[in-house]
């Protein structure tokens, strides 16, 4: 079973990846949902990085359900990576839905 599970989890993780990857490093910040390409291009590559790094966490949270599936060794694994990618996703929301006055 564990190598199953590292199977799917491993095409998961590499999706993640490869979008993180475009996003940040190929500027197709058009596949962030409901960019409208309004920002000046320092807040798109804000926006990019941001958007990569949350990415990144849920490729990372997501690996640890191949830990656990080989060793044992996390406590209540889906719990820990539900928790972990929630907490990217809202620092994520909270960050580009919460402005300051003045920046945009």
């Amino acid at each position: 079973m564990a190598l199953a599970s590292t199977l799917l989890s491993a095409v998961s993780v590499a999706l993640l990846l490869l979008l993180a990857w475009a996003i940040r490093y190929r500027g197709k910040v058009g596949l962030i949902a409901g960019y409208d390409g309004d920002l000046s291009p320092d807040r798109e590559a804000e926006l990019a990085r941001d958007a990569a790094r949350v990415l990144v966490v849920a490729a990372a949270a997501t690996s640890l359900l191949v830990v656990d599936a080989w060793t044992g060794a996390v406590p209540r694994p889906g719990l820990l990576v539900t928790l972990l990618i929630a907490v990217a996703v809202a620092w994520f929301l909270w960050k580009w839905n919460v402005r300051e006055p003045g920046r945009d």
